[in-house]
């Protein structure tokens, strides 16, 4: 929090990008582990819905639409951190296990509360004349691995991750920035170049998370040995 780190993005792409040779097909694992889970739930909850509505008739989400949401966001969250994770162990130059990012659902709650936390305060920033929710969506984007990594409680986790890249914010800025290019790109040329910018994206933010917080070595070591 003290702003002891250097960051550089032409850097950090490079080395994403050099990184992605070797990595590839762990991070398309650990990947369809995710879209996995998300796609068996959206099925459930479709069952349980019974028939779609009316696509001529809008209508509010129903009762189970919402409880679906809900309990994918409860699953989904604890694997999210684990991406972050399983980037930051490849930007560290180890090769994490896919299945490691069943590993974090003790922090579930956590997790939880530090989402709905952020969730509250970017929707009021983004009340206040939208600059202070841009300013909060872009500060708070490590709080959530912080939260499980730092032990940090979920005002903490977010007060952290707001000082942590307050110290070069504009260039954590263009990182995003540089993210949503890279994913607009690849979706108009078909979604082909995800192959490969899927995992670069992830390796990336993984060594953001390395450069602007480092790793606890027992969170490593459970990315690492998790099967």
């Amino acid at each position: 929090m003290a702003g002891d780190y250097e960051l550089e993005l032409g850097a950090l792409a490079r080395e994403a990008w050099g990184r992605v040779s070797g990595n590839k097909a762990l991070v398309w694992k650990a990947m369809l582990f995710y879209f996995a889970v998300v796609f068996l739930l959206s099925i459930v909850f479709g069952l349980l819905e019974g028939a779609p509505p009316d696509p001529q008739t809008v209508q509010p989400p129903s009762a189970m639409q919402q409880i679906g949401n809900v309990v994918i966001t409860l699953v989904m969250l604890p694997m999210a951190a684990g991406l972050c994770f399983f980037g930051t162990a490849i930007a560290l130059g180890h090769k994490p296990v896919p299945k490691s990012l069943f590993s974090w659902y003790d922090n579930t709650l956590k997790l939880v509360l530090t989402y709905l936390l952020m969730s509250v305060l970017v929707f009021v920033g983004f009340l206040l004349l939208v600059l202070p929710g841009i300013y909060l969506l872009v500060s708070y984007q490590l709080a959530m691995p912080l939260a499980v990594d730092k032990k940090l409680g979920p005002w903490q986790a977010l007060e952290a991750s707001r000082k942590v890249i307050g110290h070069n914010w504009f260039k954590v800025l263009g990182f995003d920035i540089g993210a949503i290019v890279v994913t607009t790109v690849s979706t108009v040329l078909l979604g082909i170049p995800f192959i490969w910018t899927v995992p670069a994206l992830l390796i990336a933010y993984g060594i953001l998370y390395r450069t602007l917080a480092g790793i606890e070595s027992d969170t490593l070591q459970r990315t690492l040995a998790s099967g």
